[in-house]
C-alpha cells in the first residue's frame, strides 16, 4: 500500500501542475476577451460621440492591465487636440494617481497634463509642472520649450530670457534671434530711454542681424540728437538687414537734414540698393537724383532695376517721371489714368508676408499673429512688392 502511494504521488503532482496551468490559461484568455470587449465598447462610445462614457471605459481598463498606459496617453492627447481639454486632464490625472505607475510613466503623464493645462489656459498650473520637469534629463528640453511658450503668452520676457540662458550653448545658438526679440520687448515696455538703449544694445549683441533693434536704436539716437550713433546704427542696418532699410527711410532723411549731409544720404541709399534693399529704396534714391536735376541718371536707375527686378512700384514711379515730361493731350491723360490704376493696385496689395506660414499684412509685425514665429514677417518681394 505504501509503495502504491509513492508511485501515485508524482502523478498527483503532475496532475496538479497541469490543472494549475490550465486554470491560468483560462483566466488569461478570459481577461483578454474582457479587455477586447472593453476596448471595442470604448471605441464605440468614442465613435458615437459619447466621449464621457468612452473616458470612463478606458480609465476603468487601467485596473486590468498597466500596458494600456501608452494607449491612454495617446487618447488624452487626442482629446486635447480635439479641444476637449477637460477630458484629457481627467485621463492624465487618473494616470498620475495610480500608485503602481513607474517613475518614467508618471513623468510622461505629467508632461501631458502640463500640456493640457497650457491648452486650457491654466498657465500657472502648467508652469509649475514644467518647472519640476526641467530638473529631469529625459524631459528637460521639451519642458523648457513649453515654459518659453508660456512666458511668451504671459509676456514675462525676463523669465523667458532666464530659461534660454540656462540652455546648453548649442541650443542657445539656435534661439539667438528669439532672445534678441525678447530684449526688444523689454525695451518697448521700458519708459526709461537709457534703459531702452541698453536693452536694444544687448539685443543687437545677441543677434547683429536683428533689424528691429537697429530701427529702434536709430529713432532713439535721433530723438537725442546723437547723429553719429544714429548713422552707425543705420550703416549696420544697411549691412546686416538691407530688406528693412525701407522702414528706415524717414529716419535716414531726418539724419541727413540733421547733419546737412545730402551726399551721405545718397551714398547710403546707393549702398542699400546694391545690397538688394528693394524698390522703395531705389525710388527714394531716384527722387534725390530728380531733385538734384539728374533726370537721366534717375531714369536710368529705375529702368535698370526694372529690367532686373520688375515691380509695380518702380513702374509707377517711371510713369510719374514720364507724366512730368509729357505734353498736354490725350496721351498724357491716358498715362495719368494708368498711373492711378497702378497706384490703386499697389494700395490694395499686402506689403508684408510671413516667410513661415504666408500670413499677409499691411503692418510689420515682429511676432507673426498666425504661426507665432519671431522676425518671420518680411517685405513681399516680386512684382507686387519690393
Amino acid at each position: 500500500m505504501l509503495e502504491l502511494f509513492f508511485l501515485l504521488l508524482p502523478v498527483a503532482v503532475a496532475y496538479g501542475w497541469y490543472m494549475g496551468r490550465r486554470n491560468l490559461r483560462q483566466k488569461q484568455t478570459s481577461q483578454q476577451k474582457q479587455l477586447s470587449r472593453d476596448y471595442f465598447a470604448g471605441l464605440n462610445f468614442l465613435l458615437s460621440n459619447e466621449s464621457d462614457k468612452a473616458v470612463d471605459m478606458f480609465i476603468s481598463m487601467l485596473d486590468v492591465d498597466d500596458e494600456t498606459i501608452d494607449t491612454h496617453l495617446s487618447l488624452g492627447s487626442l482629446f486635447r487636440k480635439r479641444g476637449e481639454v477637460d477630458r484629457a486632464i481627467r485621463i492624465h490625472q487618473n494616470l498620475i494617481a495610480r500608485p503602481s505607475l513607474l517613475n518614467e510613466q508618471r513623468d510622461l503623464a505629467m508632461m501631458e497634463l502640463g500640456k493640457d493645462f497650457l491648452a486650457a489656459g491654466f498657465y500657472d498650473r502648467a508652469e509649475e509642472i514644467f518647472l519640476n520637469l526641467i530638473q529631469l534629463d529625459d524631459h528637460s528640453e521639451e519642458a523648457e520649450s513649453q515654459l518659453i511658450s508660456i512666458y511668451q503668452m504671459t509676456k514675462e520676457w525676463q523669465k523667458a530670457i532666464n530659461i534660454i540662458k540656462k540652455l546648453p550653448r548649442k541650443r542657445q545658438q539656435t534661439l539667438k534671434s528669439v532672445l534678441a526679440h525678447f530684449y526688444c520687448q523689454l525695451a518697448d515696455e521700458s519708459r526709461n530711454v537709457d534703459e531702452q538703449i541698453s536693452l536694444l544694445k544687448i539685443a543687437n549683441k545677441q543677434d547683429p542681424c536683428c533689424g528691429r533693434a537697429l530701427l529702434k536704436l536709430i529713432r532713439l539716437y535721433l530723438a537725442q540728437h546723437q547723429a553719429h550713433l544714429a548713422g552707425e546704427a543705420l550703416d549696420q542696418l544697411i549691412d546686416k538687414a538691407p530688406s528693412l532699410v525701407v522702414d528706415a527711410l524717414t529716419s535716414a532723411v531726418e539724419l541727413a537734414d540733421m547733419t546737412r549731409d545730402r551726399a551721405g544720404l545718397k551714398r547710403r541709399l546707393a549702398l542699400a540698393v546694391e545690397k538688394g534693399a528693394g524698390a522703395s529704396v531705389i525710388i527714394a534714391l531716384a527722387k534725390l537724383l530728380v531733385d538734384d536735376g539728374e533726370l537721366k541718371a534717375a531714369e536710368s536707375l529705375i529702368l535698370d532695376n526694372l529690367y532686373r527686378h520688375p515691380t509695380m512700384r518702380g513702374f509707377q514711379f517711371l510713369m510719374k517721371m514720364q507724366l512730368a515730361q509729357a505734353e498736354e493731350g490725350q496721351a498724357k491723360e491716358s498715362l495719368a489714368m494708368l498711373e492711378k490704376l497702378v497706384e490703386q493696385q499697389i494700395r490694395s496689395r499686402p506689403v508684408y508676408r510671413c516667410c513661415e506660414c504666408g500670413f499677409p499684412s499691411h503692418t510689420l509685425y515682429w511676432h507673426c499673429p498666425s504661426c507665432k514665429s519671431w522676425g518671420s514677417i518680411q517685405h513681399i518681394r516680386g512684382l507686387d512688392g519690393e
